[in-house]
């Protein structure tokens, strides 16, 4: 009994012992209770990250999104007779965060220029008042081969207006892949273009949430996710040599019933999931739900958000909740995909020849205009190396880990194993059946009435008194 005392005490003490660790300014913290911690740190699901180099043949080239600074063309502008209040009105309609620069309107002019905007196709007005593919995209290759730029172009409106994808293939269930592959490491092996910015053809005067800066922006992603050129785009302004240099890491997490949190479903209008795809989903139906519009880039067929709505509507609920969106994507199921490619860009720039030089390639381009230099940039997209890295979750313990330490730390501590704890259990189970049911069942039985007998000695004593009296007699 003692034993199994000692056992319970020994192990309650294990279980409360307070685990002290030494910060980094030498000052003792109490940090929790370390009999429990353990227990804690395996229902949360711990993870451990294992990063391997894997040194490949090929690499599947990522699709590549290029946006002029400019969203409408000058020339459009002035041949279709759009005054620059009805071109700043519209453009408002890009802007989910309002600009610094308010510009003040009377009643009457915001009815009239409602009434501009509900007689447009806005979509066609969008394509015809960008630059077209074939202005903006002048000459691609591919590891020293010559391709059409804009066959297979895809086009795409973001915050930017009218932007192009190139690199990318559509299968016949509209899933897109990758169209080339990189078999060497040279700045030569990857995707080179010429790229035309028409910086003559800007529009001269300010517009409220875009940028004046002439060039292009560039942004890398998978061919399947949605481009995220207005967050994660490279600047790049004309007259320069670009070399674009890419290093790719691929993301391998666990699933969700799997230890994990990633998961990998269908979406509406993705066919492969990709966290990008999921926040503009879910960003698309907050902005439905109160606003009942959706933004002009916004991938449906529900209405559009006309300015008004913007500016009474989507501005305002953008500034109190897009952010709990981005930052609180858990709660709204947005969650890492099982399995995901990143790319990290490195970017280096040079200028473009001299004159006589950049005139013959002006000219080879059937590029027209004293001013090339003022709207040509040469893109030199490769990898770096083909090599990549993979980063893939795995469980940091297991359930036979768990038991085993545990067990460990009960014969350290305790000097106990699991015949140990049979034998305690089961005397545990002797003391109860004792205590409870023998000593009930013993109390139970009746006392009996026993005849007080006479000792032989009594007797013995009694008779030969008797014998004495005989013999006086």
């Amino acid at each position: 009994m003692l034993a199994l005392i000692a056992i319970i005490l020994i192990w309650a003490f294990y279980l409360l012992l307070i685990d002290y660790e030494f910060t980094i300014n030498k000052q003792i913290k109490l940090n929790h209770w370390c009999g429990f911690s353990y227990v804690l740190f395996v229902s949360q699901h711990p993870i451990n990250t294992i990063v391997t180099r894997h040194y490949a043949d090929e690499l599947s080239f990522p699709a590549v999104t290029l946006c002029n600074f400019n969203s409408f063309k000058a020339s459009y502008i002035a041949a279709n007779n759009i005054t620059e209040s009805q071109v700043r009105y519209f453009r408002e309609m890009f802007n989910v965060v309002p600009s610094y620069f308010k510009l003040n309107r009377s009643q009457a002019e915001v009815q009239q220029l409602d009434a501009w905007i509900d007689s447009l196709d806005i979509m066609q007005f969008v394509t015809d008042a960008a630059f077209t593919c074939e202005e903006t995209i002048r000459f691609c290759q591919f590891s020293g081969e010559v391709f059409d730029c804009c066959a297979e172009a895809l086009p795409v409106l973001t915050g930017h207006g009218l932007c192009w994808t190139l690199g990318v293939r559509t299968h016949s269930n509209g899933t897109r892949y990758s169209r080339f592959a990189q078999y060497f490491q040279s700045s030569d092996a990857g995707l080179s273009a010429w790229v035309n910015v028409h910086s003559e053809d800007y529009t001269d005067f300010y517009i409220p949430g875009s940028t004046q800066d002439q060039g292009i922006r560039i942004n890398f992603h998978l061919p399947h996710s949605p481009t995220t050129v207005d967050t994660d785009g490279y600047a790049v302004p004309p007259g320069v040599h670009t070399y674009a240099y890419l290093d790719v890491t691929k993301y391998i997490s666990l699933r969700s019933d799997n230890w994990g949190d990633c998961v990998n479903f269908p979406l509406p209008h993705y066919n492969v999931y990709s966290y990008e795809a999921c926040v503009n989903n879910i960003i698309a139906s907050e902005i439905w739900d109160q606003c009942h519009c959706r933004l002009i880039f916004q991938l449906g067929d529900t209405p559009t958000c006309k300015p008004k709505d913007m500016i009474t509507c989507v501005q305002p609920f953008a500034s109190d909740q897009l952010t709990d969106i981005s930052v609180q994507r858990e709660s709204y199921g947005c969650w890492n995909p099982c399995e995901d490619w990143k790319f990290q860009v490195t970017m280096s720039y040079s200028s473009l020849p001299k004159s006589r030089a950049l005139k013959f390639i002006a000219e080879t381009l059937n590029i027209t205009g004293e001013n090339a230099r003022e709207n040509l940039i040469l893109l030199d997209m490769s990898f770096k190396s083909l090599d990549f890295f993979t980063m893939q979750q795995q469980k940091a313990t297991t359930i036979t880990e768990t038991l085993s330490d545990i067990g460990g730390q009960l014969g350290l501590f305790v000097g106990a194993s699991i015949i140990t704890m049979f034998e305690a259990c089961g005397f545990a189970l002797v003391k109860i059946y004792y205590n409870c049911f023998w000593l009930k069942r013993k109390k139970s039985v009746p006392k009996q009435t026993l005849r007080k007998v006479p000792s032989n000695r009594s007797s013995v004593t009694h008779d030969s008194t008797e014998n004495k009296e005989l013999t006086s007699l």
